[in-house]
């Protein structure tokens, strides 16, 4: 991220998504974290947050990978601590659930507030996003048109609603794309599909990833995938979002910089 931050003048860099409900990652560690890099590049630096993949989580738990109700808990409660040590102007006494401790000071403060995405596939995770975000991110079309219309935003928007926020604050998503037909992109990327089955959050390991791609279908990925012909298809899919409330996109590229450079000439220009 600071590579990024220092190569570029205007971009706004952060996590999408890191998970601050302990074992891996502490909530203290992120405010740290994101308050140096803000004060190496004032104004630039945003947050997303989730409740965590067992992927990616599991390791760290010593073979305990607590239920979503729990993770949501600790984020809900993480994100507080992180504000707290953003804001507190000297040391302070944090007694939570999950992250209780008799000193707690963040030394280096952002030099703005660091905007806080929250992300949110159903609609009780949009709902805890409207109640403690100032934005929402989602995955689509996992969560497609119809679906963030009808309901994740509205459980985000009643969430916000019970603070008393106006607005509606951000809504991001992460297109998820290929111009593949859906039975091409199944051969040629099985192994690493295993990912768009309804329990990928809770696969454990690469090995179970690869053991579930060998099963994926035509329809699965394409509950989890856009499928476009051209980047005129994608621009119309981009504005289809747009017109639904969502103001950024993230498109994935990997490291790949050949297809950095095409998604930049092929969609920044038009946006």
């Amino acid at each position: 991220m600071g590579v990024a931050l220092q190569e570029t003048t205007r971009l706004k860099v952060g996590p999408w998504v890191t998970v601050p409900i302990g074992a891996r990652y502490h909530p203290a560690i992120i405010a740290q974290a994101t308050a140096t890099l803000d004060n190496l590049y004032p104004g630039r630096v945003q947050l997303g947050v989730g409740s965590g993949e067992a992927l990616n989580e599991t390791l760290f738990w010593n073979g305990r990978w607590p239920k979503w109700e729990e993770r949501q808990e600790r984020l809900n409660e993480g994100v507080r601590l992180i504000r707290k040590m953003w804001e507190s102007k000297k040391p302070f006494k944090f007694a939570g659930k999950y992250f209780s401790s008799d000193f707690y000071y963040g030394y280096t403060k952002p030099t703005k507030r660091i905007p806080i995405y929250f992300s949110a596939i159903g609609k009780r995770a949009a709902y805890a996003a409207g109640l403690y975000g100032d934005g929402l991110i989602t995955i689509c079309p996992r969560n497609d048109i119809s679906a963030l219309k009808d309901k994740i935003l509205p459980a985000y928007k009643n969430g916000r609603k019970q603070t008393g926020r106006k607005g509606i604050g951000k809504i991001a998503i992460e297109l998820v794309f290929s111009f593949d037909k859906p039975e091409d992109l199944v051969r040629k990327s099985w192994r690493t599909l295993g990912i768009v089955r309804k329990n990928s959050w809770s696969i454990t390991t690469p090995v179970k990833v690869e053991e579930e791609g060998k099963t994926v279908t035509v329809d699965d990925v394409k509950r989890c995938v856009h499928f476009c012909k051209n980047w005129n298809g994608m621009v119309e899919l981009i504005e289809a979002y747009k017109d639904v409330g969502v103001t950024e996109v993230a498109i994935f590229t990997s490291c790949n910089k050949r297809l950095i450079r095409t998604v930049a000439k092929n969609l920044l220009s038009v946006f």
